[in-house]
């Protein structure tokens, strides 16, 4: 529901800050007072484009916050596109809407303090609130939200449900389907090349790191004499030269050993050239016995060049590793597999399409027959609200249509939500066509005709904010009180806000909130202030009797609070 809501240079509203609750929340006051302005900026913080027109005069920017608390009907939702948007959330904590209008052009938008797209809030402020009064922003004239109308009220989301999951899985298998046979069309080339891959792959035999010790072992071969050279001369002058390094060691030894016999001071460097002799000694041994392996192998360095170069040919072919050769391999194989298998499972696929569409032929014309039983009922329901509305001769129709298409075995196109198309006609004047809501129904007739529907689909709404705009234009007297009633009834089970001109409907209100302007230093500005009880009297005696309050007018008023509030 929304908490609050921070305007701040909007149209003619200076500084305006507002705290709202649970149950019908209703504002009033004088025509020209500024009431719809409120609505607009809860529009705007709903996502509703905007212009830099709605920026108050002279000044370089208008901001608009709301604040939403996130706790009960449509929480799951909204908590799963904000999650989607990567817009931390947290349920029962309030989610916060910023938008700021630039007389620059540079409008922007945040969520929860993090930069978004008007998509993404208007995406948001569809399950935040739903505004109705003002053509604009009015999900009433939405076809899939009309759908969505009847659905909740016939009880068909199980089954719409299940026309959906038939539906995508037959876009899967199409999808399919229409894979292979394309390659189908040139399998024979593809076969070919993909056959000739495997095959010039397996015949290299590769082994994951086999050219870094291949290039290692060429590099060796191909110094060989050099390294032949270097050990000979290592082996020289560690060992086999009569001024060896050995030889010298042994003899240093020898005197430290003496001299250690004397003066044990000694002893440990006695023992170190012991240790650094025994060594050397077999370090001189591994050098010999290197220097002895070591030979120039001509015929192993050309097959060593030779295998390097076909390694570095099929790496520019099919990869730079050996592991990714072999994964091409491996997948030019499988690919074959698939291919020597394409032609069963084309025709496996066209019979998976054919049972899927017997099924979903079936349930597509159970919830068409469905929700045109729903429709039936519905219509006579909204009739009879709209009749306590005063819109007695309003005929209300319920159009169910489908479109020809190949996606059932009876010829009808079919969608996620099955093969119809549903749209809300109206006739609000006797021995007229119904015609669609959008064409024929002004804002006053199209609020109460959401009023009626949300009366009768109070339980199933998931949304959990209202507004009722222009709700009371045209009646009055019982009717209005009935209007009234329902809004209160609503309110029960959503939060509700409702711009009235009617005290029928003001002394409902849960919470009763005054619009008025004022002038400070020679400037206007609309102020809305929550009303004590006095000032409520107040109010509803002035709607009552305009500029002249009586004691009568007053009395009348108290009794009309009293039993709203019954």
């Amino acid at each position: 529901m929304l908490k609050e809501l921070n305007i701040k240079n909007f149209a003619i509203i200076d500084q305006l800050r507002v705290e709202f609750a649970p149950g019908l929340n209703v504002f009033t006051g004088e025509t020209g007072a500024g009431k719809s302005i409120v609505v607009d900026a809860l529009n705007l913080a709903l996502g509703e484009r905007a212009s830099a027109d709605l920026i108050r005069t002279g000044c370089q920017e208008a901001v608009v916050e709301a604040a939403f608390e996130l706790n009960g009907r449509g929480t799951k939702e909204i908590m799963t596109l904000l999650s989607d948007q990567g817009i931390e959330a947290i349920s029962g904590e309030d989610l916060i809407v910023r938008r700021v209008l630039s007389a620059s052009g540079k409008n922007k938008v945040y969520i929860n303090g993090s930069l978004a797209n008007l998509t993404t809030l208007s995406a948001l402020g569809a399950n935040l609130a739903d505004i109705h009064g003002q053509h604009e922003h009015q999900s009433l004239l939405a076809l899939d939200r009309q759908m969505d109308m009847l659905d909740s009220f016939g009880g068909l989301e199980s089954i719409r449900e299940a026309v959906s999951q038939s539906y995508h899985r037959l876009l899967d298998i199409r999808k399919e389907l229409a894979a292979l046979e394309t390659g189908e069309r040139d399998r024979a080339q593809r076969e070919d090349m993909l056959r000739f891959q495997k095959n010039e792959i397996e015949a290299a035999m590769l082994k994951p790191g086999e050219d870094a010790e291949l290039a290692n072992e060429q590099k060796v071969l191909a110094n060989s004499e050099k390294l032949a050279g270097l050990a000979a001369m290592v082996d020289e002058t560690l060992y086999a030269a009569d001024a060896s390094v050995l030889s010298n060691l042994k003899k240093a030894v020898n005197s430290l050993r003496e001299i250690a016999e004397i003066d044990n001071r000694l002893s440990g460097p006695a023992q170190l050239c012991e240790s650094g002799r025994a060594q050397i000694e077999e370090a001189a041994r591994e050098v010999s016995s290197y220097r002895e392996s070591v030979e120039f192998d001509p015929k192993r360095l050309e097959e060593l060049g030779d295998r390097l170069d076909l390694i570095q040919k099929l790496k520019k072919k099919y990869g730079g590793t050996i592991g990714e050769i072999i994964q091409f391999g491996a997948e030019a194989t499988a690919d074959l597999e698939r291919m020597e298998r394409s032609t069963e499972e084309i025709e496996r696929l066209k019979s998976e399409i054919q049972a899927i569409k017997f099924g979903l032929t079936d349930k597509a014309e159970e919830l068409t027959k469905k929700r045109g039983a729903a429709a039936r009922d519905l219509e006579k329901k909204v009739e009879a609200e709209l009749g306590h509305l005063g819109m007695k001769k309003t005929v209300f129709s319920v159009k169910i249509t489908q479109e020809p298409g190949g996606d059932t075995l009876d010829g009808h196109k079919l969608g996620p939500r099955g093969a119809d198309r549903v749209e809300f006609l109206i006739s609000p004047n006797p021995g007229e066509e119904p015609k669609p809501l959008a064409k024929t129904a002004s804002g006053g007739e199209l609020s109460r005709i959401m009023l009626a529907l949300k009366t009768i689909l109070i339980e199933g709404d998931e949304i959990p904010t209202l507004v009722f705009d222009e709700v009371d234009a045209g009646i009055g007297g019982a009717v209005a009180e009935e209007v009234g009633k329902k809004l209160k009834r609503i309110a029960a089970k959503h939060q509700v806000f409702c711009i009235t001109h009617l005290p029928q409907i003001a002394s409902m209100a849960t919470s009763h909130y005054g619009v008025a302007k004022s002038i400070k230093k020679d400037r206007t500005s609309t102020e809305v202030r929550l009303l004590d009880a006095q000032e409520r009297v107040d109010e509803i005696a002035r709607m009552l009797g305009g500029k002249t309050i009586t004691d009568a007018t007053i009395k009348h008023a108290e009794e009309m609070i009293g039993r709203g509030s019954a």
